[in-house]
């Protein structure tokens, strides 16, 4: 589906757990475990992206996986924005490892 001056972003695009043969888009050095369609909602508000969130899509090489994706308005090339994205989901899970440790911690 080809949406003019918009990205069509798939979850899978940044899954460290799928090859680049069945759909992974970013090094597997920027790719996360089991991302979830939250994580990338909040990296592209975090970019300040506008986008549109479709939940209930599955990505067509692995149909059976519970997938979805957003539309964002390309404001960049694709690869690039893939990029910034991977690097602001990795930023997500590292910050909320580092929080979950501290409290952790302050629990005990």
């Amino acid at each position: 589906m080809k949406l003019p001056g918009k990205a069509i972003v798939w979850l899978i695009y940044f899954d460290a757990s799928v090859t680049r043969r069945l759909g992974r888009r970013v090094p597997r050095e920027l790719a996360v475990e089991a991302p979830t369609l939250e994580e990338l909602v909040k990296a592209c508000k975090r970019l300040n992206l506008s986008f549109q969130v479709r939940d209930s899509a599955r990505y067509p090489r692995m149909w059976w996986g519970r997938r979805g994706y957003v539309i964002v308005d390309k404001s960049k090339p694709k690869g690039r924005l893939l990029e910034a994205l991977a690097l602001e989901m990795k930023r997500l899970r590292s910050e909320k490892d580092s929080y979950g440790g501290v409290l952790e911690k302050t629990l005990k």
